[in-house]
């Protein structure tokens, strides 16, 4: 099979240069599209095919008639328009509409060109907002081309490979089924250690000043002054801003941090990260997360609090107003970013998610969930569910009756774990262990999604 991996540079390009090696040792050929010149020269020099997005853009040239090539393009490919896919796209903001629009066109000549050249079987995109990634993903489905996102859960394979589309149910209906007594101490394990262990899958973000972060900021400068001077992800001052600003975000953040009430029963709301590819892409009517909280703490019943707390990864980078908003309603606590995920699980009287995996986690203690954002494990009846935002005022009392099915959570979560894989992305593991096991797992999904079988 020909994969088609697409990367933006560094240790990223690095690592699927990794996973790349071990498929072709199983047997497959693998080409590269990296924006940054130097991560597609190092891929060459280790023997790589690989090609930086700007010398495409260079070799496609720019279109003869840009209005023309926009019609094009959004009569091509499976997009309300052209801003729908560089408007979530850091690097296009601030850019006119003129000069972002054209570069967007210029992403999609170029990876039009990739595919022509590459012919690719599977393609594998990191999930991001950035548009090379957004355009390969439309490019890929609109030639046919399985595209293969991954995600990270909290199962011991904790890989979920989903293909062409990260916001669908994990596993079909028909497999949430009668569990073997094999497979119930199996999941019946799994929980235990889950809930013993009571640790968060992913660390939350520290803003220690550290040497290393002096070295990457070097890097950054050395990389920007030579080959890489046009790479638009390359941006050494906004790195140095960004560890400054959001070090002293994080300082600023600790008055608005406060405790549980004792005796007082409250309902758990894990915020999401504000930038995240589901959140701004997917489901952008979730962007306004301080609406829905408003909305939740004013749709429960007197006597009841609801408790927030930062994402892991958004620690620092939550704005001041947003945090002053969040505490605005009396009912309302915002706790430390270090307070337990599992602890607050335990003792709340239900949980509410727009997306997150602590809804996830919460099955594992039997508690009710209510999700607002459609996440993957919604829609098995495990779960109260909100269509509307309409919803939130009735269905918020209602998860506080809600008693979910043990045994029917139990069979959801062994079908979900069936479902899982070896292997992590890269923002999880960058280890060449990680990189072996997730090409392994890339190339059973791929041989599914293409209907072939795997060799004996």
């Amino acid at each position: 099979m020909r994969f088609l991996l697409t990367t933006l540079q560094t240790y990223e390009s690095d690592f699927y240069g990794r996973v790349g090696a071990e498929l072709v040792r199983r047997g497959h050929e693998v080409s590269h599209v990296t924006v940054s010149r130097e991560a597609a020269r190092l891929l060459r020099e280790n023997g790589f095919e690989a090609r930086s997005l700007p010398d495409l853009v260079r070799e496609v040239g720019p279109p003869a008639d840009l209005a023309a090539e926009i019609r094009r393009i959004e009569e091509t490919y499976d997009m309300l328009h052209l801003r729908d896919v560089y408007r979530a796209d850091w690097a296009a903001t601030g850019l006119s509409e003129q000069a972002a629009a054209r570069r967007t066109v210029d992403h999609f000549r170029a990876l039009e060109r990739a595919f022509d050249l590459v012919a690719p079987d599977v393609v594998v995109p990191e999930v991001g907002n950035e548009t090379i990634r957004v355009a390969t993903h439309l490019i890929g489905m609109s030639r046919g081309v399985p595209v293969l996102f991954l995600l990270y859960t909290i199962f011991p394979d904790p890989l979920r490979l989903s293909v062409n589309t990260l916001h669908a149910p994990i596993v079909e209906h028909s497999e949430v089924r009668q569990l073997t007594p094999e497979e119930r101490e199996e999941i019946e394990a799994f929980r235990r250690t889950f809930t013993e262990r009571a640790q968060p899958i992913r660390e939350r973000r520290r803003h220690p000043v550290e040497l290393r972060r002096a070295g990457v900021f070097a890097r950054h400068v050395r990389r920007r002054l030579g080959e890489d001077r046009d790479n638009e992800y390359l941006r050494p001052g906004r790195l140095l801003w960004g560890n400054v600003s959001e070090t002293a975000r994080a300082k600023a953040a600790l008055p608005f941090y406060g405790r549980l009430e004792p005796g007082r029963p409250f309902v758990y709301f894990p915020l999401h990260v504000t930038d995240d590819y589901k959140i701004t892409r997917i489901i952008p009517h979730t962007v306004d997360q301080a609406s829905l909280v408003e909305q939740v703490a004013d749709a429960l019943p007197a006597g009841y609090d609801l408790v927030l707390k930062e994402h892991p990864m958004s620690v620092g980078r939550n704005s001041i107003a947003l945090l002053r908003r969040l505490r605005q309603r009396p009912n309302v606590r915002l706790l430390p970013p270090d307070a337990s995920s599992h602890d607050l699980i335990r003792e709340a009287e239900a949980v509410v998610v727009i997306s997150s995996t602590v809804g996830l986690e919460a099955l594992l203690y039997d508690k009710p969930v209510l999700t607002l954002g459609q996440p993957f494990y919604s829609g098995y009846g495990v779960t109260l569910d909100v269509d509307s935002f309409a919803e939130i005022r009735e269905q918020v009392p209602a998860v506080l009756r809600f008693l979910p099915d043990p045994e029917r959570i139990r069979r959801f979560l062994h079908a979900a774990m069936r479902e899982c894989l070896p292997g992590a992305p890269v923002l999880v593991d960058r280890s060449d262990t990680n990189a072996v096991a997730l090409a392994g797992s890339i190339e059973l999904v791929a041989r599914r999604a293409s209907g072939s079988e795997l060799p004996a």
